[in-house]
C-alpha cells in the first residue's frame, strides 16, 4: 500500500469510494480489535465490534459531524469505539448471566474504571500508528539502516557491537536511529495531520 496521509483518507472517504475504504479499514480496524480484546471481548466479537465501529463513524462523517478543528481522529473513534465495545460487553455479560444463573457477579463487577478504558484504547492506538509507520519506514530505508536502528535504538545494544555486526561505522549507527527517528516523527505527523 502506497502511504496516504489521514487528511487525504478523511477527503477521499467523504466521497463514495470504495478503494479509499478499504484503506481506512487497513488503517484504522486493527486498534479497533485490540481495544475490544483488551476489554474482554471474544476475537469473533471484536472484529465485530470494530466493523460497527467504523461503519458508525463513516456514517457520522458523512453527515459532516467530524469537526478536525474540534480533535483528532483518534480521539473521536474512540468514542464510537468505547460505545461499541460496552455495549457488546454487555450484550455478552447478560447473555452469560443467563447461562450461569447462580453466580454472584452483577454487570457492574464487569465494567472497567474509565482510566483502564482509555489506556487501552492509547495503547492499541499507539501501538497500531508505530507499526503503520514502521511499516513504511521498512520500505523506504536500506536494510541495514533499519537493522542498525532495532539493534541499537530497541535492543539497546551498544553502537559499537551493532557497527562490528553490520559492517558500518559507528557514526552510521548514530545516522541510522537519527534517520529512522527522523522519518518516524514525519510520519506520525501525516497520521495525525488532521488537527
Amino acid at each position: 500500500m502506497n502511504w496516504v496521509t489521514t487528511s487525504l483518507i478523511l477527503d477521499q472517504l467523504g466521497r463514495d469510494d470504495a478503494d479509499t475504504w478499504e484503506i481506512f479499514l487497513e488503517r484504522f480496524r486493527q486498534p479497533i480489535v485490540n481495544f475490544a480484546l483488551n476489554l474482554g471481548l471474544p476475537l469473533e466479537e471484536s472484529e465485530d465490534a470494530a466493523q460497527e465501529t467504523l461503519t458508525a463513524f463513516l456514517t457520522a462523517y458523512r453527515q459532516g459531524k467530524y469537526d478536525r478543528a474540534k480533535g483528532r481522529l483518534g480521539s473521536w473513534l474512540f468514542g464510537f469505539a468505547h460505545r461499541t465495545v460496552m455495549n457488546r460487553r454487555r450484550n455478552l455479560a447478560v447473555t452469560q448471566r443467563r447461562q450461569s444463573v447462580g453466580q454472584r457477579t452483577t454487570f457492574w463487577d464487569t465494567v472497567p474504571a474509565e482510566e483502564t478504558v482509555r489506556k487501552s484504547w492509547n495503547e492499541s492506538w499507539q501501538h497500531t500508528m508505530l507499526n503503520l509507520c514502521m511499516k513504511q519506514i521498512r520500505i523506504e530505508l536500506e536494510p541495514n539502516t533499519i537493522n542498525a536502528f532495532e539493534k541499537f535504538a530497541l535492543e539497546g545494544q551498544p553502537a559499537a557491537r551493532v557497527a562490528t555486526e553490520l559492517g558500518m561505522s559507528r557514526n552510521a549507527v548514530f545516522l541510522a536511529k537519527h534517520r529512522v527517528l527522523t522519518r518516524l516523527r514525519e510520519l506520525q505527523d501525516q497520521l495525525d495531520d488532521v488537527q
